[in-house]
C-alpha cells in the first residue's frame, strides 16, 4: 500500500484516513491526538532504538526547543 504522506520541513502531511484513525486511537485510550503520538512515538523508540540512538534525538530535540524559544523572545 502506498503511504498517503507529504513531508514539509519538520511537518508531515498525513492523509484524513491516517490522522482520523490515530485520532480515535487517541480516543479510545483518553488521550489528545499529540499527546497518543508521544506515547507511541516513546514506546517505538524503547522497543526499537539504542540508547545512542535515543540520547541524539533528545539532544536534538533539546536544541529545536531551545532555538524556538530564544526566536520567540
Amino acid at each position: 500500500m502506498k503511504p498517503n504522506i507529504h513531508k514539509d520541513k519538520r511537518a508531515w502531511w498525513l492523509s484524513h484516513e491516517a490522522f482520523l484513525t490515530l485520532q480515535e486511537l487517541a480516543h479510545q485510550q483518553g488521550l489528545q491526538t499529540a499527546a497518543f503520538l508521544e506515547v507511541i512515538s516513546r514506546e517505538l523508540a524503547l522497543q526499537q532504538l539504542s540508547e545512542e540512538q535515543r540520547g541524539r534525538i533528545k539532544a536534538e530535540a533539546e536544541r529545536i526547543a531551545a532555538e524556538r524559544e530564544t526566536s520567540l523572545s
